[in-house]
């Protein structure tokens, strides 16, 4: 069974943007509230200074609101009083989820207010589904969708008797959040509910033993991600996952740039990888030698064949969002190859220096054409 995410749409009322015809267009920069005193205390929200200057820097004027579910109002009065809003909160983020937010989006955009990512756009590519979706593109693996715990316990069985070795995704987390490997400790026996298998979370830490349990108590512990997450993902093990893996920044459909990092929730306990230091993340721009033969499949192919895939135009697609790769089996030649891991849409920084301007002046022609 499968079912198709929700459209995404541009609304056509007049809202926000007839309030404020004639004056200066202006841009807010969303992002949750840490309690801190003022609102640029946020470590992470003081890392779009820069980008606000460049949005006021092309003559629109920029200005930081600050979401909590204990101010919607307040905070719905201040997003109508503004032609558009790139959005920085997390899927899940100190215990909470966006169900708020996300319907107050919904009504700002509805009354007019340009609002990147839209919700409805998360929807269809800022979830783990988009593996599922646009499993036939380059970048795709082996992948299945659970869309409830019964499906779970029929689909998850099949897959482990054929590779031995899964990876089990909520549809809606972020930092590991809900993201399991499950391993058959003895694959010639079953797989059924009685089955031993290994399973680590990619949240449980370094260097912490796999838990060993049945399948059918592991199935009952996922049962709980189907309320909010909607579903699970069941994604094909990537074997060289200690290489790390390539995260590449777009704003709309152009690159604009890389960086390695290295997830580590996932490695073997006891491989040389986990044993030793986590190496630095590191940014790069958008012309990084290394990674133009991934940009150019991006652009030239990925890119265009996952909106085609999702029914997306380029003005659909967030203002930022960044695709995570693993590294695939090497070709004949040597040559790497990339698997979609994630593609994050709903808070994506930090990002490289190179990203500012492009992220600059696509918010700013959007609410300006808007405007007009």
């Amino acid at each position: 069974m499968t079912h198709e995410p929700h459209q995404p749409h541009e609304s056509s009322a007049g809202g926000a943007r007839d309030l404020r015809a004639g004056t200066r267009p202006k841009i807010g920069l969303l992002w949750r509230s840490d309690g801190g005193p003022g609102p640029l205390c946020n470590a992470r929200a003081a890392r779009l200074i820069p980008l606000m200057e460049e949005i006021r820097r092309l003559g629109v004027d920029a200005e930081p609101v600050v979401f909590a579910e204990d101010a919607v109002d307040t905070v719905r009065d201040q997003l109508l009083g503004l032609d558009g809003v790139l959005v920085w909160v997390n899927p899940i983020q100190d215990g909470v989820n966006r169900a708020v937010l996300d319907s107050l989006l919904r009504h700002v955009a509805a009354e007019g207010v340009w609002v990147s990512a839209h919700p409805d756009v998360i929807g269809r590519m800022g979830t783990k589904e988009v593996l599922f979706w646009t499993r036939h593109v380059g970048w795709g693996a082996d992948t299945h969708v659970y869309r409830d715990a019964a499906e779970l316990r029929r689909g998850l069985p099949q897959a482990l008797r054929k590779d031995g070795v899964r990876v089990l995704k909520q549809a809606r987390g972020n930092g590991g959040n809900g993201v399991w490997k499950v391993e058959l400790i003895r694959p010639e026996h079953g797989p059924g509910p009685e089955t031993m298998v290994r399973v680590q979370h990619a949240m449980d830490g370094v260097g912490q033993p796999p838990e060993e349990i049945a399948l059918g108590v592991l199935c009952e512990r996922l049962e709980e991600y189907f309320a909010w997450s909607e579903s699970i993902v069941d994604h094909a093990f990537q074997r060289r996952l200690e290489e790390g893996l390539v995260r590449c920044y777009l704003v709309h459909d152009e690159v604009v740039g890389f960086c390695h990092q290295w997830p580590r929730g996932l490695l073997d306990p006891g491989s040389e990888a986990a044993r030793r230091p986590t190496p630095p993340s590191c940014f790069e721009g958008p012309d990084a030698v290394a990674y133009q033969p991934l940009r150019r499949t991006m652009e030239d192919d990925w890119v265009p064949e996952m909106k085609a895939t999702l029914g997306l135009d380029t003005v659909d697609l967030p203002a930022i969002w960044d695709a995570d790769f693993l590294y695939g089996a090497k070709t004949p030649e040597g040559t790497d190859t990339y698997v979609l891991c994630e593609i994050n849409v709903s808070a994506v920084w930090p990002y490289p220096n190179e990203a500012v301007e492009p992220l600059a002046r696509a918010a700013v022609a959007r609410v300006s054409r808007r405007s007009a």
